[in-house]
């Protein structure tokens, strides 16, 4: 394990010994190598060849050699010295979080005959990958690098990748010829409808879940679930009954019909008991599903299924992408989305299919992804691997709730950690919390005085718990520096990522809005 470098006092110790033995040392070497000492001429000798030292050249030579050799190593300390904690210096480590620098992670992280992705250039260790990556930093910081970096190499392993795309970057980066975008206001976007994801009865239950998110209030959780129920049993019975299935087909009849041709619809079904007698309770339930499934209607048909898409080992990229002008509308449809993707994943056979690795950049803009909780938790065995990008974790709670939130982040495993605003007291106490503690040993000296006696010295340890890295020092980071973690006894190293320049040899647009197609070709990122 490496050990901390060294702080400017270690640095002067160093050089005072450098400096005074191995010009003494050589030249002792020098002298024996010539004259040749003997317990019976070394006391004789000795004197002679010090007072005659300049007029030897053989000695002198050897007191210049000593201190060039001192030198050189004196650059080589300097150069490659890393004092990565920024605390007072300490004698001994006992146990926690070591503080190491990039390069000295990067040598304990790389894996011979394996093709790993990296961050800021460190390896990632392979069996941290299906553990989960949280990345978290105010706008600026260098998210986005650290994720365009790791997506260019999970794209030369070959691996499969779902990107949640906030104004297309990440697409107009990697877009490659084949690869999938969902974005109904992109003319690019394949069609979709949830019933193209249709292979088991329990799959109508799923989808229910899946398009009427779980709410935060208790009351509004319960209208919910009488909507859940009449979406249910509707999309069912229009699936059974209809050679055509859509998602237009079923708004028709849970808001478009009188109540009395909706009641004979659904009669026969679980869904019939929601008729009996109050008209204004079904009222309320079909303006629930209004509100849930008027987003879908603005997606395009089309025989598009995630299911086949995510078993298919040829395709490799699905990009979900959104304005800041249309997210509020799309964001129930991204959230079904990313819920079908880990549901799929979590439930195929463990060992089968590529890895999934789901990219969610700015997390806490998302809204409730009811499947995440159980992606994290359950996905390892399962080949997933789920990177979620964040600016600030009050924000994650005011989606999730306090409990939910503190599983969701523990169990994102490898930590890297950005700058955030020095009013964001909460986050960065938080991230220094999770970049852990040590345990280290300061040796104390002190001295005393008496009148007419010689003065006293006293030495002390002092063994002390703290942290490796403050919050005001998470603050105070530039952009593009961090501190990275990952799962296991590794340490803690501080980073600078440098940016890549990606170029096309044909540009691709981050959205093609729709009636504005244009001829876009092949190019390669």
């Amino acid at each position: 394990m490496s050990r901390p470098g060294l702080d400017n006092e270690g640095i002067a110790r160093v050089a005072v010994v450098l400096f005074l033995f191995l010009p003494v040392a050589a030249w002792f070497i020098v002298a024996k190598q010539l004259y040749g000492f003997t317990p019976d001429n070394i006391k004789e000798a000795l004197p002679f060849l010090v007072k005659n030292t300049f007029s030897i050249w053989q000695l002198w030579g050897s007191l210049l050699g000593g201190f060039v050799l001192a030198s050189v190593i004196m650059v080589f300390v300097v150069k490659y010295n890393k004092m990565v904690f920024k605390g007072a210096a300490f004698s001994r480590f006992y146990r926690g979080t070591q503080l190491v620098t990039q390069d000295a992670l990067a040598r304990l992280t790389r894996e011979r005959k394996k093709q790993q992705v990296t961050i800021a250039g460190v390896p990632v260790p392979t069996q941290a990958e299906s553990k989960h990556f949280a990345i978290g930093g105010a706008t600026g910081t260098g998210k986005t690098t650290v994720m365009k970096e790791m997506m260019l190499g999970v794209m030369k392993r070959g691996d499969k990748q779902v990107i949640l795309d906030p104004d297309g970057e990440f697409l107009s980066t990697f877009y490659r010829p084949g690869d999938v975008i969902l974005n109904p206001y992109d003319e690019r976007s394949v069609g979709w409808s949830f019933f193209n994801e249709i292979r088991n009865e329990f799959d109508f239950n799923r989808y229910a879940r899946s398009m009427i998110v779980q709410s935060s209030s208790a009351e509004s959780e319960e209208w919910n679930d009488y909507g859940r129920l009449l979406f249910r049993e509707v999309a069912r019975k229009v699936y059974q009954t209809s050679p055509s299935p859509s998602v237009e087909e079923v708004f028709r009849w849970t808001n478009r019909s009188s109540m009395e041709e909706l009641e004979e619809f659904a009669e026969g079904t679980e869904a019939q008991a929601l008729f009996t007698g109050n008209d204004r309770a079904s009222s309320s339930v079909r303006f629930v599903l209004s509100n849930k499934l008027a987003p879908h209607l603005i997606m395009p048909g089309g025989d598009f299924s995630l299911t086949d898409w995510l078993a298919d080992d040829n395709s490799k990229t699905l990009f979900i992408t959104w304005t800041e002008a249309t997210r509020a509308a799309l964001q129930p449809m991204i959230s079904c989305w990313v819920d079908t993707v880990i549901q799929i994943v979590l439930g195929r056979q463990t060992g089968k299919g590529k890895d999934v690795w789901v990219w969610l950049d700015e997390l806490e803009s998302l809204g409730h992804l009811p499947t995440l909780g159980a992606g994290l938790t359950r996905g390892r065995k399962k080949g997933l691997h789920i990177v979620s990008g964040y600016q600030s974790y009050s924000q994650i709670v005011d989606v999730y709730g306090e409990n939910l939130a503190e599983t969701m982040l523990t169990n994102h495993r490898s930590n890297i950690v950005f700058a955030v605003g020095r009013q964001g007291k909460a986050t960065a106490e938080r991230m220094s919390t999770a970049l852990g503690e040590h345990e280290v040993m300061r040796d104390k000296q002190g001295r005393s005085y008496r009148w007419g006696e010689w003065a006293t010295r006293s030495r002390n340890h002092d063994v002390t718990n703290e942290r490796v890295v403050m919050p005001s020092e998470i603050m105070a980071l530039d952009d593009l520096h961090g501190y990275m973690s990952f799962p296991g006894s590794l340490p803690v190293a501080k980073f600078e990522v440098e940016p890549i320049n990606f170029t096309r040899s044909k540009p691709v647009p981050s959205v093609v809005p729709v009636n504005e197609m244009r001829e876009l070709g092949g190019a390669d990122a």
